[in-house]
């Protein structure tokens, strides 16, 4: 199904990590319980996200992958 409000995935996942914060970002980015008592489902998810994002050009690619390893961080404790 076409995303309506996207242009495209690296659009969403740059949105979700510069724009959103706490319970907002985490159910944007599909967060949950599972992702701090698993670390392969963490690892899974990090680098997921970060394949897309590497190698944007978009203008907030760099703070979106600093929040990115935050949230993985806080993950692997």
């Amino acid at each position: 199904m076409e995303d309506l409000y996207f242009k495209n995935e690296e659009a969403k996942l740059i949105f979700g990590l510069v724009v959103l914060s706490q319970k907002m970002q985490m159910d944007f980015l599909g967060i949950d319980y599972n992702h701090y008592s698993d670390k392969k489902i963490a690892e899974i998810w990090y680098s997921n996200i970060k394949d897309v994002l590497i190698d944007s050009k978009h203008k907030m690619r760099d703070v979106a992958l600093d929040n990115l390893e935050k949230l993985y961080k806080g993950m692997k404790h």
